[in-house]
């Protein structure tokens, strides 16, 4: 019983200590209105970020990742507003795929292309 209960200690300490990478490209598009956004991120903890569709524009950005959590600045005026952070939830659906909170809690499915 105590050999049981220390594996589940430490299986249970390996999964709060995960860290996600997610440097790449990754695609999120609306199937009904083919609008979207694209997140281009570096090892160096900066980055792209672009609409897709209607008025297309592409922000500079630096991030960071905590725990399940993106953190993104944008450049603004030369400089990252470190005032305005927003703050994003998402889930690792699988290598590939990163489920994002967007406005209003919809799911935002982000693939990694």
């Amino acid at each position: 019983m105590k050999k049981l209960l220390a594996i589940l200690f430490v299986i249970l300490l390996a999964g709060c200590g995960r860290t996600y990478n997610l440097t790449g490209r990754w695609e999120y598009r609306d199937e009904t209105t083919g609008t979207g956004a694209v997140y281009d991120l570096k090892e160096d903890g900066t980055g792209t970020y672009s609409v897709i569709g209607g008025s297309e524009v592409t922000y500079d950005l630096k991030y960071e990742v905590q725990s399940n959590h993106l953190l993104v600045s944008f450049l603004n005026n030369e400089t990252y507003s470190e005032d305005l952070v927003f703050d994003s939830e998402f889930k690792m659906k699988d290598d590939n795929t990163i489920v994002i909170q967007g406005n209003g809690g919809k799911e935002l499915p982000f693939i990694r292309q």
